[in-house]
């Protein structure tokens, strides 16, 4: 089986017109922040569908995980996170929040947030979707 069989991507999240909050903490996952206090804060971004999570989900680990540059020459990063995207678009797509980051560095938070749960005006609108120049 493929990674998309096993990780399929679903409507439930729009059945329960979840979006995400995002939230970097620099910190380990055993000492970052419970949800409850994380959603009383203003996410780095708010996210509205499964592909944007897994998107923000990669550009922060492939940052925060980035090989160290050496010289003058820049190194191109050549990593797969297709298997990775595909996980956490998956898990997203079912309405759940995801956790993960680097070992003892970095926490990264997406928490699933329905209308009833969000507690923060998104510019005005329901939600505002991620913009392309604001992806890291």
């Amino acid at each position: 089986m493929t990674t998309e069989e096993d990780w399929p991507v679903e409507q439930t999240w729009s059945m329960r017109n979840t979006h995400w909050h995002a939230y970097v903490e620099h910190t380990s996952l055993d000492h970052a922040s419970p949800r409850q206090v994380r959603l009383e804060r203003t996410p780095e971004e708010v996210l509205t569908s499964p592909a944007e999570v897994a998107a923000w989900l990669e550009v922060n680990l492939r940052s925060a995980t980035r090989p160290e540059e050496t010289g003058k020459k820049r190194v191109k990063d050549e990593r797969d996170f297709t298997d990775s995207n595909q996980v956490h678009a998956s898990l997203a797509s079912r309405g759940e929040s995801i956790y993960t980051g680097v070992k003892g560095e970095l926490t990264l938070a997406v928490e699933a947030v329905t209308p009833d749960e969000c507690r923060i005006s998104h510019d005005g609108a329901d939600v505002a979707p991620l913009k392309a120049g604001r992806r890291r």
